[in-house]
């Protein structure tokens, strides 16, 4: 298991860190996880488009279920057939989000595992042979050192959690419960907390990560509904 862990996931991440280091990054590791994250992203581009889906099946689904308390508020049995037909015609799928998640995990600990005790040059030893192996490698990323923590980058990746947490809590179209508002600022501040433990490398990781998928949010209009109304009118047709 470790040999498969070793020269399966974390060699070849190491050797792919390196060619953007000594190609594209131009000798830059921060620069070089910044790439590799966004090629991971790319990569992954057909779960974030599904992952988009069921969030806009979820507000969709939030908002029929605002109008199913207002139109069936004194027939609750009403009510719940209403909502149990709604969630059978929108089939969301959470696979794609939990399998895009455990990507980025795995990344995460493979990361931690590259940069834990600093970026030596004898973790470069396992370099293949058409890799070039640098004399030093630069980790500093705008006036960062990406190998010790950073209460800079975990604030970053905070508080972009925190304004995403808001937008997602005003979309569901209810009223911020108690819960709700605890949950607003506790979960970032853990995030915060845990990162600001870890190497920085971390953090820039998940805020390139995180902008990525706002990015994706964005064209959301563009792919996401057009998709979702194709599927609607399949499934009407079928009916």
């Amino acid at each position: 298991m470790l040999t498969l862990w070793h020269d399966w996931l974390f060699v070849p991440l190491l050797n792919l860190l390196m060619i953007l280091y000594n190609g594209p990054a131009l000798g830059n590791l921060g620069v070089a996880v910044v790439y590799l994250t966004v090629l991971l992203r790319v990569a992954l581009t057909p779960f974030s488009v599904i992952s988009e889906l069921n969030r806009y099946k979820y507000e969709r689904l939030n908002e029929d279920i605002a109008r199913f308390d207002k139109v069936y508020k004194d027939d609750p049995m009403a009510r719940k057939e209403h909502i149990r037909e709604t969630l059978r015609h929108q089939k969301i799928n959470p696979w794609a989000s939990a399998l895009l998640m455990g990507f980025q995990l795995l990344m995460l600990i493979l990361l931690y595992q590259v940069f834990v005790g600093g970026m030596s040059l004898d973790k470069l030893s396992v370099l293949y042979d058409s890799v070039s192996r640098p004399d030093i490698v630069n980790v500093n990323f705008l006036g960062l050192d990406i190998s010790q923590p950073s209460a800079l980058a975990s604030f970053l990746v905070a508080f972009l959690l925190y304004i995403q947490t808001v937008r997602s809590q005003r979309a569901q179209g209810k009223a911020i419960e108690r819960g709700d508002i605890i949950f607003r600022y506790a979960f970032p501040l853990t995030v915060f907390l845990l990162l600001w433990s870890l190497p920085s490398v971390k953090a820039i990781f998940i805020f390139t990560s995180m902008l990525f998928s706002y990015i994706v949010h964005l064209f959301q209009p563009l792919i996401v509904r057009p998709l979702s109304a194709t599927r609607e009118k399949k499934a009407a047709g079928h009916h």
